[in-house]
């Protein structure tokens, strides 16, 4: 069985190996964000030019208008960006996950040329997958949330100690809970993508497979997690070395937005790379539960057993066993002295 430690050092090995993935993956995530901004950059470009015209009351009147006009539009354009964002990135891991678990079954890199026949082959079944597993979570989130929502006039009200401690159980069940189902849903893009499951036998196996290998499940999102964390203090430490000097100063403000920009994406690159290694751990998981992935022999030598704790054997058993048999340990001629004689039957 694949160990935790295992599944991470396959995840990394296959992200460090297909170095490309973790590019794409940053350049998809930036466009994201930039299609995600571009609604809003219009619609500040209308409120500017209807501001900018007639006196200070018009221009107000103008800019409450053409905002309670756009705000359908702009929210919209919103949802059209995610959208398309999200359909970027199941199409990316639609491909990526195949190889990824082909590299840490052959443990080595996949031959090139397979990527975009991959994704173009498993991007409706990885689609729906990925539309139940982000069902899941936001309905999961939305619960919780409401949950504490309602708990917290109750508890600006009437305070009491079993409130309280009802808050934080939903607290800690939207952390824990909200990790699980996120492991979840990621098994399930695995089972979809490396496997070809549909999505229903990617649900059940993929929570199978949860159940199953819960602790080294747990254990890969927790390094993976870690590792994000020592990452992000890296970069706020980085950026606020480059801010410090332009607080007051225009021209070094000006002349620090390049750096920024360099480290910014330096660090979704980083990001990326981790994300690459979070999935191939797991894919890496979903292989050895289908005996896909021969282990190597553990070169550690096994520390020898001490005599009190061996087990005793069975020759040692049956030799301290008396000799004499059950039949004749038994004591016949008493019972059958005791046993009653029939008026026709004569005696023994």
């Amino acid at each position: 069985m694949l160990r935790a430690n295992q599944a991470v050092r396959l995840g990394v090995r296959a992200a460090s190996r297909n170095p490309e993935f973790a590019f794409a993956k940053a350049l998809l995530d930036q466009l994201g964000n930039l299609l995600t901004l571009v609604p809003l950059l219009l619609a500040g470009i209308l409120l500017a030019a209807a501001l900018g015209k007639g006196s200070a009351l018009q221009s107000l009147v103008r800019g409450l208008v053409v905002a309670r006009a756009l705000r359908w539009p702009v929210a919209g354009g919103i949802c059209s960006a995610l959208a398309v964002a999200w359909a970027l990135g199941i199409g990316f891991w639609s491909g990526a996950l195949p190889l990824l678990a082909a590299d840490a079954e052959m443990n080595a890199r996949p031959p090139p040329g397979h990527f975009l026949q991959l994704a173009g082959r498993g991007f409706a079944r990885v689609a729906g997958a990925g539309a139940v597993g982000s069902l899941l979570a936001l309905l999961y989130s939305l619960a919780c949330v409401g949950a504490l929502v309602a708990a917290l006039p109750l508890i600006a009200v009437r305070p009491s100690p079993a409130l309280l401690a009802c808050t934080a159980l939903v607290i800690a069940t939207l952390v824990f809970g909200g990790l699980l189902v996120d492991l979840l849903a990621r098994l399930m893009l695995v089972r979809s993508a490396a496997m070809g499951d549909g999505v229903t036998a990617a649900f059940g196996r993929a929570a199978s497979l949860l159940g199953a290998r819960l602790g080294a499940c747990i254990a890969v999102a927790a390094s993976f997690l870690l590792l994000e964390l020592v990452v992000a203090t890296l970069g706020t430490l980085l950026t606020s070395v480059l801010a410090s000097g332009a607080v007051l100063d225009v021209h070094a403000a000006l002349l620090s937005l390049a750096p920024r920009a360099a480290i910014g994406l330096a660090l979704a690159a980083v990001f990326a790379w981790l994300e690459i290694g979070r999935q191939g751990a797991l894919a890496a998981l979903a292989a050895d539960s289908e005996g896909l992935i021969e282990l190597p022999p553990d070169p550690r030598p096994r520390a020898p057993v001490p005599a009190v704790l061996e087990r005793p054997r069975t020759g040692h058993l049956v030799e301290a066993l008396p000799v004499e048999t059950v039949v004749e340990a038994l004591p016949a001629e008493e019972i059958v002295e005791a046993l009653p004689v029939a008026d026709d039957e004569p005696p023994k």
